[in-house]
């Protein structure tokens, strides 16, 4: 049984990969990914950069309005890639999306695909202080729906919105793709110096109000008071 009709993914972390949604979409961690605890005494998972990261099971997946959403700890850090969710293969085909703190940066950055033209949006200082190397409660929405838009939330605050050049899918409703976690580009410079817990992954069918409420619920996973 589903516990709610819109997710597709759910993985809380809790010294294992399994899949929460009811779909059965149980994760294999590869790597020396260490469980350890989240500040409100529950688990997740680290990062250390040296070949760390989740892949699903192969699924596909359509919807209007796609939800990507994790508690996530990670540093800045010079040289590496720190990804939150990669679709691979990437870049030259329809449906690939990807979320990632990029080198030597602050930002948050959603890339996608759209009849194999690769594109990108930027949160700009999403990830500088006060909230570098500390728990924040991420969510990023794709709404295919009004006008082609990504909404970045941080810890239940819309933090910006930017508009999408093209609409993706993702991943392709006809070509189920497995996603990775922690990695990019084939699993290579996977999140680094990073902790990834309950990691979501949800088609809505309405927004924004169900993805605030999805992420005041993140919020309060991490001891925070949430945000009406």
């Amino acid at each position: 049984m589903l516990w709610s009709p819109n997710t597709q993914l759910h993985y809380p972390f809790q010294n294992t990969a399994k899949d929460y949604s009811g779909h059965a979409r149980h994760g294999t961690v590869n790597g020396s990914g260490v469980y350890a605890t989240r500040p409100n005494g529950g688990r997740c998972l680290y990062f250390d950069g040296v070949g760390d990261y989740v892949e699903t099971p192969s699924f596909a997946l359509s919807g209007p309005v796609v939800v990507f959403a994790a508690d996530a700890r990670c540093k800045f850090n010079a040289g590496l890639h720190q990804t939150f969710i990669d679709d691979n293969p990437e870049v030259t085909l329809d449906g690939f999306l990807s979320c990632e703190r990029p080198p030597n940066s602050n930002d948050f950055r959603a890339y996608y695909t759209h009849n194999n033209t690769y594109s990108y949006v930027t949160a700009t200082d999403y990830f500088a202080a006060p909230y570098n190397d500390v728990w924040v409660s991420v969510l990023l929405v794709f709404n295919f729906v009004v006008g082609g838009k990504i909404y970045f939330y941080r810890n239940a605050t819309l933090f910006s919105t930017s508009t999408m050049l093209g609409t993706p899918r993702f991943p392709s409703a006809t070509v189920p793709r497995l996603l990775g976690l922690g990695a990019v580009s084939g699993f290579q410079n996977p999140l680094t110096d990073g902790y990834l817990a309950n990691v979501q992954l949800r088609t809505l069918a309405t927004m924004p109000a169900e993805a605030q409420m999805l992420a005041n619920a993140n919020r309060i996973m991490l001891g925070m008071n949430p945000i009406w």
